[in-house]
């Protein structure tokens, strides 16, 4: 007799009917892999109909969040460009002032551009898979307002 064993495992963050739903946001890209492929098994062994992966469209918030930032300082989005690509502990006073307060300049995190060759190489083999990325395109351009209700 074989003794009791548990495969570890994790969690999707939303199902709705036999559809999922996943957040990737700033995890280490190689969860998309790990995603797929638990989507590509549940779809095969008829537990699920489809996912969906809400992530980043890095570059375009990089360069929403450098215009912002830019407004904001008063300065040439150039500036904040150069000092937000400029790797923080290179970066001199001027640069620690200018430089985004958030990273998006590193690659090894999920986003739309690492998302897309993966489902086009068929990890999820024939699991349908839609893939939705927050862009700059997201922002309608509406001023924030501390008062500003927040619906929820």
């Amino acid at each position: 007799m074989l003794p009791h064993s548990e495969t570890p495992s994790y969690w999707v963050d939303n199902r709705k009917g036999r559809v999922l739903v996943d957040v990737e946001w700033n995890a280490k890209d190689g969860n998309l892999d790990r995603d797929l492929a638990a989507y590509r098994a549940w779809y095969e062994d008829g537990l699920i109909d489809g996912a969906v992966i809400i992530t980043k469209d890095r570059p375009s918030l990089l360069d929403l969040a450098c215009d912002l930032w830019a407004d904001y300082r008063n300065v040439c989005v150039d500036e904040v460009y150069a000092a937000t690509r400029c790797p923080a502990k290179k970066r001199d006073d001027r640069q620690q002032e200018l430089a985004l307060p958030l990273d998006l300049t590193t690659t090894t995190v999920t986003s739309l551009d690492k998302a897309i060759p993966r489902v086009d190489r068929g990890e999820a083999g024939t699991c349908p898979v839609a893939v939705i990325a927050v862009s700059a395109r997201t922002w309608d351009a509406t001023p924030y307002e501390p008062t500003t209700h927040v619906v929820g």
